[in-house]
């Protein structure tokens, strides 16, 4: 068994590896759209790992997660017209509904106090209003009223997604809920600097390879906790 465990880390971190190295040479050559592309293939790869591990054992709402954010990446390659930019942002604001139903029943109030409560709810509400800040100051670069539109509704599902992580972490408190906010947060980090980067919005390139970085690490983290041993109140839900 810990053969297999090593064997599965090394392979995510070879893989992932590859894949950063892959992204920085054909984003150097300025294959801007080879580099989108690699995006979505990102999630792919790592799917395909969890799926030759698990096989019929994979949580159906993680493998959907994957996929859809997948697409929504590889729809970034035409980002440039308004249609395929909505669609994009549409499909990354679907996707991430996926992991707010598999949090929903295992994020909870329990046992978290009124005061803890409150810091919860505040620490949401400020977010909430930074992502809000930071969605609007992008607006005079959107295309139109849908591409904002839908850049608020991606916004808002990155804050509930955040928000039940953290709910979910607090309830279990183990290594492997640890793993999973951990991904899940530098899957918002990742979207944040893709935003910085695509907008130009200072460092040159340093925030695109950040978020191509950072994401590589979070769908790597989301098959690692994946594929570790969890207890029954690990598990998230799968329907």
């Amino acid at each position: 068994m810990k053969s297999i465990a090593k064997n599965y880390k090394l392979i995510l971190a070879s893989v992932g590896l590859i894949l950063l190295l892959a992204s920085i040479g054909v984003h150097y050559f300025e294959e801007f759209k080879a580099y989108r592309f690699l995006r979505g293939f990102i999630s792919i790869a790592f799917l395909c790992i969890l799926i030759y591990y698990k096989q019929k054992q994979v949580n159906p709402l993680i493998a959907t997660f994957l996929l859809i954010y997948a697409t929504s990446s590889f729809a970034t390659i035409w980002y440039e017209n308004e249609t395929m930019a909505v669609v994009a942002l549409l499909l990354n604001f679907v996707s991430f509904l996926f992991i707010v139903k598999a949090l929903w029943k295992q994020a909870s109030f329990k046992n978290l106090g009124v005061f803890l409560s409150i810091i919860f709810v505040v620490f949401i509400i400020v977010n909430a209003f930074m992502l809000y800040r930071f969605i609007n100051m992008l607006k005079d670069f959107t295309m139109g009223n849908l591409q904002y539109a839908a850049m608020l509704l991606g916004a808002m599902v990155l804050v509930v997604t955040g928000f039940l992580v953290l709910l979910y972490n607090h309830a279990c408190n183990t290594k492997a809920s640890l793993v999973f906010a951990l991904a899940m947060f530098l899957f918002i980090f990742a979207e944040i600097f893709r935003a910085l980067a695509y907008y130009d919005l200072g460092f040159g390139n340093l925030f695109v390879f950040i978020a191509r970085g950072t994401l590589i690490l979070a769908t790597a983290l989301v098959i690692h906790f994946c594929l570790m041993n969890k207890a029954s109140k690990e598990q998230l839900s799968r329907r």
